[in-house]
């Protein structure tokens, strides 16, 4: 087995029964043209469909009443203290230890449910990573890795270790996840097509889209045999093969599987339901590749005007969009619009994952390449080496994202007006 679950253990001389990390006190005021796929990080599926279980429940805050009670009065309510979804955690995890011991299933679970409202808050994903890999650990010792709970444990971080941009980790941690779900609950169960997807995420973000294609496709197969071509799960993993197929390459196909799904997706949700606005979106890129400009301008305005309107101005998901507008014009060498276009994707995408993520390092590589068309060299350059070094430390030496980068930097160094 791999050392994604143990990443730390030799730092800090953890292993099974040691107390997990503990949470700082919740902070306030928290808060290339990429195709647009159905899917984020921790979902490798469409919106809102991680790659888990789909047991977790949901976890939320809730307050402490004081009462005062005395005898022949009814009872009084004195005050009412708001409490958060981490501090209600941390304590019902510090309980269960404390009450049960740090291996107990029960004092585990409530770990994970920690781990996991830790992963919900931004700036907390390294916390929350530490603390699930205390879990997995621990249940990898206590229970074994075959074992329910290990393996929902197993899903839960490998997701997040995309999330956080740990992208080698988490393609190990999907692929051990999902070998083991195979193997003791067969190909076709939910969780092992779920992790199947997970890992063909992460294969397609660390650019291997060659490789994320085939699970992709039987994902879709497995679960068409299984539930039928219009179910819910079918349609989406139908949107995501397509999308593996745009990033291989095979655009035509792409573009037929795409013409069929969106009114499939659209007698069943609706033209701007999420899952819908994700395959026209995928649709738009699909016409970007194959050179109808002007088709797939009006195509992308049309996405963006609609996940503006659904998803707001600041997800992911409409970043995206906005991106293939831009890829759209600079593919009609309107440079000078796409540049703010993708500025402001930087910011938002700087915002909502932080500097070094990587959607936000191709994001920043996105704008570099534009500015060289503009001429606006001095900026290219600096953006060009923060990427190289990011693309060093997401992908390792020798990565077609890293060479390319490196290429272009060179270039600009070395051309008629070096920098």
């Amino acid at each position: 087995m791999t050392r994604w679950w143990r990443r730390r253990a030799a730092e800090d001389g953890q292993g099974a029964g040691a107390q997990p990390p503990r949470p700082r006190r919740e902070q306030e005021g928290r808060q290339e043209h990429r195709e647009r796929t159905d899917r984020q990080p921790p979902d490798p599926d469409t919106q809102g469909h991680a790659g888990g279980s789909g047991r977790e429940r949901l976890l939320v805050g809730g307050h402490i009443t004081i009462t005062e009670v005395t005898e022949g009065r009814p009872e009084q309510e004195i005050a009412r203290v708001a409490l958060s979804a981490e501090q209600i955690h941390t304590m019902r995890a510090r309980s269960a230890i404390d009450t049960l011991g740090p291996e107990h299933p029960d004092a585990l679970t409530a770990m994970r449910e920690l781990a996991q409202v830790l992963g919900s808050i931004p700036g907390r994903g390294e916390e929350a990573v530490e603390l699930y890999q205390h879990v997995v650990r621990t249940q990898w010792t206590t229970l074994g890795d075959r074992h329910e709970d290990t393996l929902r444990t197993s899903v839960e971080l490998a997701g997040l270790l995309h999330t956080t941009g740990q992208l080698r980790l988490a393609e190990t941690a999907w692929r051990d996840t999902f070998r083991a779900q195979a193997e003791t609950l067969g190909r076709d169960h939910p969780d092992a097509l779920r992790s199947a997807t997970g890992l063909a995420a992460v294969l397609e973000d660390l650019g291997r889209a060659a490789e994320a294609e085939p699970l992709l496709r039987d994902v879709l197969e497995r679960r068409a045999r299984q539930l039928g071509r219009d179910h819910p799960e079918v349609l989406s993993a139908t949107n995501a093969h397509a999308a593996s197929l745009l990033k291989c390459g095979r655009h035509e196909e792409a573009e037929r599987a795409l013409r069929a799904l969106v009114p499939r997706l659209e007698d069943r949700y609706g033209h701007d339901h999420e899952a819908t606005i994700a395959a026209r979106s995928n649709l738009g890129a699909v016409l970007v590749r194959l050179d109808r400009h002007a088709e797939a301008e009006e195509h992308i305005r049309a996405v963006v005007r609609s996940m503006e309107a659904t998803l707001g101005p600041h997800h992911q998901s409409t970043f995206t969009a906005r991106n293939n507008l831009a890829a759209v014009l600079h593919a009609q060498e309107r440079y000078e619009d796409a540049v703010p276009i993708l500025r402001a994707i930087l910011s938002g995408c700087v915002a909502l994952h932080g500097d070094d993520h990587p959607t936000t390092v191709v994001t920043r590589d996105n704008l570099a390449n534009v500015l060289i068309d503009v001429g606006r060299h001095a900026e290219a350059a600096e953006l060009l080496d923060r990427c190289v070094r990011d693309y060093q430390r997401i992908h390792g030496p020798g990565h077609p994202r890293l060479r390319a980068a490196e290429e272009r930097l060179a270039w600009l160094r070395e051309g008629p007006d070096p920098y």
